[in-house]
């Protein structure tokens, strides 16, 4: 018994390393898009366009790969997209121009989401602490974020996030392949939707007022004086708090959680707007993780648990997150462009509060079925 629990142990830890990996990937090449895309001339609008070129094929991707995981296994989808995402970080080294920047920036999109929704099943099939894997993929943001303070050199965190999904690609090329699940009738995408949808909706809103603000962060920072490494520096503050927060998350109510992530989501948008001190934004920063942290956890815990189509629901969730990578970044430039950098925080702040309201009804329903 103990060594199955060891060698038990070891997959659980593998899989949370791989999450890592691809986070750092993810977060070494993203945190500077925005700054890239102004080096060549781009616009606030055509920053945002960017973001919303990478969200769109994100969200495309995800939403079918995770459904068609139900009926085919989930390892095909995490080696080939951890393979795929790997060569589309590569590409991102010969973005020359504004339009070249979309288009690689697509192709990690793209390849990015073949593997996350198929990667979330397959934790949570492997009775992984949902919580604790999701700081696999906080961890990673942390470094990835620390990377670009330090390294402070787009083209070699380019280089970085080739090879750390490389690395993540190798590793899962020891992931034990699980059976397919029979289910009594095939995955309904339009069924599983229908049955979280106020849930699925909360997490749009709020998100898409974040995305909208992610896009132009970088640029309100900068514009109150922050180098590169303070830019960083912030991010892994944020990033730093959700590892921490999460791995603490899944012994509360999901309920519960994905409530108060919404209501603290709500007021660090606001308080964005108006405390610029570094100090305050080092706070603020450090409470933009909690509240990711348990609007994460807890909406994710809700889907996963709501019936048996694991890899659709991730694939829902996942394909919510990038409907708003693909739409908040095009209205985060667009009102940025016309009520400048501290409209956008109030219109994430607006949605957070919309998304909250529209989330009561699910809540209830969700501790009626506890």
């Amino acid at each position: 018994m103990e060594n199955g629990a060891g060698v038990d142990m070891n997959r659980r830890w593998l899989i949370g390393l791989v999450n890592f990996f691809l986070s750092f990937a993810t977060q070494g090449s993203i945190i500077f898009i925005p700054l890239l895309g102004a080096d060549l001339g781009a616009s606030d609008f055509q920053v945002g366009l960017v973001g919303a070129v990478y969200g769109t094929a994100f969200l495309s991707s995800s939403l079918y790969s995770g459904w068609k995981s139900d009926r085919l296994g989930r390892l095909v989808f995490v080696r080939w997209g951890l393979l795929i995402s790997s060569a589309a970080f590569a590409t991102q080294l010969f973005a020359n121009s504004v339009l070249v920047l979309m288009l690689v920036r697509g192709a990690v999109g793209f390849s990015l989401g073949i593997a996350t929704a198929a990667m979330i099943a397959y934790a949570f099939e492997a009775d992984i602490d949902m919580g604790k894997y999701s700081s696999y993929g906080s961890l990673g943001w942390i470094f990835g974020a620390l990377a670009a303070a330090f390294v402070a050199d787009i083209q070699m965190l380019f280089w970085l996030s080739f090879i750390f999904c490389l690395l993540a690609f190798l590793l899962s090329l020891a992931f034990h392949k699980k059976p397919v699940y029979k289910f009594s009738a095939p995955p309904n995408l339009w069924h599983v939707l229908r049955r979280d949808y106020r849930v699925y909706l909360a997490v749009f809103l709020r998100h898409l007022g974040a995305a909208a603000v992610w896009i132009i962060l970088p640029l309100y920072l900068a514009s109150l004086g922050m180098d590169k490494f303070w830019i960083g520096l912030l991010w892994g503050i944020n990033f730093a708090v959700q590892f921490l927060v999460m791995r603490f998350m899944e012994r509360f109510s999901e309920v519960k959680i994905f409530f108060f992530g919404q209501l603290i989501s709500v007021l660090v948008f606001t308080a964005m707007a108006f405390f610029t001190g570094r100090t305050h934004l080092i706070i603020i920063m450090a409470l933009l993780g909690v509240a990711w942290s348990c609007l994460y956890v807890g909406a994710l815990l809700i889907v996963l648990r709501s019936g048996e189509e694991k890899g659709t629901a991730g694939g829902l969730f996942q394909a919510t997150l990038n409907l708003c990578s693909a739409v908040g970044p095009f209205l985060g430039g667009l009102i940025a462009q016309g009520w400048g950098y501290r409209g956008v925080l109030f219109f994430a702040a607006a949605l957070g509060l919309a998304g909250m309201l529209a989330a009561m009804p699910a809540k209830k329903q969700a501790t009626v079925n506890r």
